[in-house]
């Protein structure tokens, strides 16, 4: 059977798992846990750090890049599917069981872990924290491939999406979001 680079790619970085220990239970720390590292360290600092407008408008711009992040990436597997790793190579090494198998582009960890590190840059989170959340969001994409639960191409599309959602959030904020809001809390 030919497989595609994406596959090959895969496989070679799953094929570490298992030659050292410490290395396997960090990178399964990085896949499992450092999402909500990440997440806290970007709250914490926007709390401290900026005004209760800007914090508000923060939080408003990533739920609305999460929201259409997560409508877009699930509708798109629906319509075009991609299994996990786990499902099509079965000579794989798994250091974490994914909660579903039939979704695996694009990589939701992914995606969020990088929305709000690039929101996070985008107030102003300065040039220490701004490299600190990238590579925490590096480190949680990379790891979700060596753990066997993501293709290459499932992180580099969840990169992409992140990207896209983050900076058109401002319109969807101001031209969907902040609308329906304010309909619903009318109608109370």
């Amino acid at each position: 059977m030919k497989l595609s680079r994406n596959k090959k790619l895969f496989l070679k970085i799953n094929s570490f798992i298992g030659k050292n220990k410490i290395i396997d239970q960090i990178m399964f720390f990085c896949a499992q846990y450092l999402i909500y590292i990440l997440v806290f360290g970007v709250l914490w600092l926007g709390v401290i750090t900026l005004s209760g407008d800007n914090f508000k408008n923060m939080i408003k711009l990533i739920m609305t890049a999460i929201t259409f992040y997560i409508i877009t990436g699930w509708s798109l597997a629906l319509i075009w599917k991609h299994r996990r790793p786990i499902v099509e190579l079965v000579e794989i090494k798994e250091l974490l069981k994914p909660i579903q198998v039939w979704k695996s582009f694009p990589s939701d960890h992914t995606g969020i872990s990088f929305i709000f590190a690039l929101i996070a840059i985008l107030f102003g989170c300065g040039l220490f924290w701004g490299i600190i959340f990238i590579i925490m969001a590096s480190l949680i994409a990379f790891s979700r491939i060596y753990v066997g639960v993501h293709y290459p191409r499932d992180i580099i599309g969840g990169i992409f999406f992140a990207i896209f959602f983050v900076f058109i959030s401002f319109k969807l904020l101001e031209n969907v979001t902040q609308p329906l809001y304010n309909f619903f809390i009318n109608l109370l």
